[in-house]
């Protein structure tokens, strides 16, 4: 039963592979006479028409025949898969079998210390994801990076190249996913939406759907994030990641906890609503809720949760790499390669010429010194030396697998390939920094791509054009932060004005190419006007809270005075009977009493608290509320008048928020914010513009060294961060956070302090005759206590901190910042 078994398996094979096997290309990709590197491709259907998949190289075998002079036969080898370094740096096999559902996908993994626990299970959730890709078919590629705050995305094994990898590296994926692992002992607010920017510099296909998946245990940082003590603290907005999503269609998902599961509770400090309510404001979430594009994934990650079509195959191919040596012959005139099923027999076959052509031609050729020039955006030869390093790769396939052969640096803009096999190449363009790209705001470089055409006295383009990175980055950087400008809860029609000047003058210096010296000003001016978007966070937040706590101090204030009132009331409620009462004990009850008790009867006594609570409580109340103000506030007369002028009033009226509302939100922002901060930012962002415009008309000729420019960039945004930003979270989270209670009303209400108490001796003499003096007894008693609960001198001490911080931090930093990003120049 079994050998029928087999022979009916052997008989099915023969159907299923009969005819079947098709060469789909072959190449000489690396020749050097009697030794080359080749690569070929077939393609394995069965008898119905169907690609056949999951083959194995075992399943196949190769063979090379050698032929001399006359043609007659030298020898024969079967080809050997042990030269990686000449097979794409990889075994030599690959399938690559897929459906019509293109996926291009991103994976961007915070590498944070607080990640270490996730990271296992997000390893065993991507390799889970390859598998699924290879299963369906999907005709993907992917990219998988750590990232954390100003570090260059880049793969996780350090040698492999900025690009998407697809079905054929399989074996580097799964060495990436291998080699994910987090830095540190520490907990960091991590650029996600740095990195979705970063992200538009990868070669992603138009016809692929597009995802960028950001994997993170923390919220996102952002313009409006406290760290901008980093010397490249975040600039990038929320609202420059929603205007790429709608313009390229690259999706985001993001895989983010709740916030009750996130990696530190120093969350509560970094994004407290008291401090900057932008910052929460600012996160997944809520882009979400604007961009129909972006999606939150469930935490832990789970990868089912990204869909993968269920699709027919459309294309496969099995692809083969090797090396040719028959340098044990002197000469071989060809090479017969046959590629065939070992199950059937079933073969196809090409040849190759390793020295000379049927007709001639030599093959075993050299070309020397093809020179390529290489020019900028504008048309403009580079000049000097070491600009750029172009990378010359050969191909197998549609890019799927690539190897370096050359790399060559400029000689002021010309790059001489010196001695180089003829042939077709892939040149990949960078600033000489190396194989990846760069990512910091004070980083200047070039990038490129193409194909380049070599024969022996000739070189197709001549010419080609490095151009300047990052650009579609940047400039969706500084629209988003125009955008936070123009849409401030404290934005002003000059500030809209300035974005509309602002916009145009990014227009007319980017609609023929950026060079070098433009996307430095980009950069110089994004980092200056991210420095104000952080502070107007900060300035909105006070703007909100001192509004707030403005109607709270009356509100207080006024909650104090009904509640001496409601107790005085009580008092005075009861006076005939604690009259009847103690006139038979005047002599007793009066005896120790002293200050205005000892001149005064006890009806006048009690007459003297109802008329002070009634017409000198609210003054002694604000009096006390001038004192605090001016003991905190270095320039107190804003706020000041305000109190005297306004809030007193409305205590006395005892008026409610609601009715107030309007009049202490039009002072604080027209009194307090403009003034102090909004009217210096008006100022200073046309000078920012100005001098933006002035700096590239004064350079515009002028040769840009990318290495030099980038230093004085670094040394400009390092000492700006120093002196203008780096303690301004600190200062802000010390002057904008609720304070400790310091309400003492005891030690200030001179009046209730010589009448209260002798109020309370007297009935607590009749208190158990008169039960009704006992309820009275203890309101008084607690009166104190209960106004102290109040907090109306808390909250006092804490809006003079928010002024007083509001006058003394903006002023000087806001001013200075034009200056500052332009320093070293």
């Amino acid at each position: 039963m079994l050998r029928v078994l087999s022979l009916f398996f052997a008989f099915f094979l023969c159907l299923l592979f009969a005819t079947q096997l098709q060469l789909t290309h072959h190449e000489v990709w690396w020749p050097d006479g009697l030794w080359n590197a080749l690569w070929c491709s077939v393609a394995v259907k069965d008898n119905a028409g169907n690609f056949v998949r999951n083959l194995k190289l075992e399943d196949f075998k190769i063979t090379e025949k050698a032929y001399g002079r006359s043609g007659e036969l030298l020898g024969e080898m079967l080809v050997k898969f042990d030269r990686s370094d000449y097979q794409f740096k990889g075994r030599g096999f690959w399938e690559k079998s897929i459906n019509s559902d293109k996926l291009d996908i991103a994976f961007f993994i915070d590498g944070t210390g607080s990640m270490e626990k996730h990271i296992d299970s997000i390893k065993e959730q991507l390799r889970n994801f390859l598998n699924r890709l290879i299963e369906t078919g999907t005709d993907f590629r992917i990219f998988i990076s750590m990232y954390d705050t100003e570090n260059e995305p880049e793969w996780t094994v350090p040698n492999y190249v900025t690009r998407f990898f697809g079905p054929t590296m399989l074996e580097e994926i799964e060495e990436a996913i291998e080699e994910i692992e987090t830095e540190g002992e520490w907990w960091n607010l991590t650029w996600g939406y740095d990195a979705y920017l970063w992200s538009l510099n990868l070669d992603w296909r138009e016809d692929a759907r597009k995802i960028v998946v950001i994997i993170t245990d923390v919220y996102t940082d952002s313009v409006y994030g406290p760290n901008w003590y980093f010397a490249s603290g975040c600039v990038t907005s929320m609202y420059a990641v929603d205007m790429a999503i709608r313009d390229t269609k690259i999706q985001l998902y993001y895989c983010q906890p709740d916030e009750e599961h996130m990696a530190k509770t120093e969350l509560s400090e970094n994004y407290s609503p008291q401090v900057n309510i932008a910052v929460k404001e600012n996160n997944f979430d809520k882009l979400a809720e604007r961009n129909p594009l972006v999606r939150r994934l469930s935490w832990p990650f789970n990868q089912e949760e990204i869909e993968l079509k269920q699709l027919p195959i459309v294309d496969s191919k099995y692809y083969f790499a090797w090396v040719s040596d028959w340098r044990k012959y002197s000469f071989v005139s060809r090479v017969e390669v046959e590629i065939a099923l070992v199950a059937t027999n079933e073969s196809v076959h090409f040849v190759f010429y390793p020295l000379e052509k049927p007709d001639g031609t030599k093959t075993n050729v050299w070309a020397k010194n093809p020179v390529v020039v290489v020019k900028d955006e504008r048309g403009l030869s580079l000049s000097f030396r070491r600009n750029v390093a172009v990378h010359l790769y050969k191909v197998m396939g549609d890019l799927d697998r690539i190897a370096e052969r050359k790399i060559e640096k400029d000689e002021s803009g010309a790059v001489n390939f010196g001695g180089i096999r003829p042939g077709r190449y892939y040149y990949i363009l960078y600033a000489n920094y190396g194989s990846y790209l760069l990512h910091r705001y004070h980083h200047l470089g070039y990038t490129s791509s193409g194909w380049i055409d070599i024969t022996v006295d000739s070189i197709t383009p001549s010419e080609i054009f490095a151009y300047t990175y990052g650009k579609a980055m940047e400039l969706y950087r500084t629209k988003g932060l125009l955008y936070e400008l123009e849409n401030s809860k404290i934005a002003t029609a000059e500030m809209k004005s300035f974005v509309k000047d602002a916009s145009k003058w990014l227009e007319e210096i980017t609609q023929d190419g950026i060079t070098l010296m433009e996307m430095e000003t980009i950069k110089r001016f994004y980092v200056g006007l991210g420095s104000f978007v952080n502070m107007i966070g900060y300035a909105s937040t006070t703007q909100e809270r001192v509004t707030q706590d403005l109607e709270q101090i009356v509100q207080k204030a006024t909650d104090m005075v009904r509640k001496a009132r409601e107790v005085i009331g009580k008092l005075e409620s009861a006076k005939n009977l604690i009259l009847n009462v103690t006139n038979m004990f005047i002599d007793v009850v009066t005896t120790n009493w002293s200050g205005i008790a000892a001149n005064v009867t006890i009806e006048q006594l009690i007459d003297r608290l109802v008329r002070y609570v009634r017409d000198e409580l609210v003054d002694d109340t604000m009096n006390t509320v001038y004192n605090k103000l001016l003991e905190v506030v270095a320039q107190p007369e804003r706020i000041l008048s305000f109190f005297k002028s306004n809030v007193k009033t409305w205590v006395k009226q005892m008026l409610s928020p609601s009715q107030i509302g309007e009049v202490v939100e039009s002072f604080v922002l027209n009194d307090l914010i403009y003034p102090q901060f909004t009217s210096h930012l008006e100022e200073e962002l046309h000078e920012l513009l100005n001098t933006s415009k002035t700096f590239v008309q004064e350079n515009y000729e002028k040769y840009w060294d990318f290495y030099k420019r980038s230093e004085l960039m670094r040394k400009s945004f390092e000492e700006m961060r120093k002196s203008l930003m780096g303690n301004l979270f600190d200062v802000s989270y010390k002057a904008l956070t609720d304070k400790g209670p310091i309400d003492n009303w005891q030690s200030v209400l001179l009046v209730f302090q010589e009448t209260i108490p002798f109020v309370i001796d007297l009935l607590k003499l009749f208190e158990v005759r008169y039960p009704e003096f006992r309820e009275i007894k203890e309101a008084l008693s607690t009166l104190y206590q209960a106004l102290d609960a109040i907090g109306t001198l808390t909250k006092t001490y804490e809006v003079a901190l928010k002024v007083d911080y509001l006058n003394r931090e903006f002023h000087q930093r806001v001013g200075s910042m034009s200056e500052a990003v332009y320093q070293f120049k």
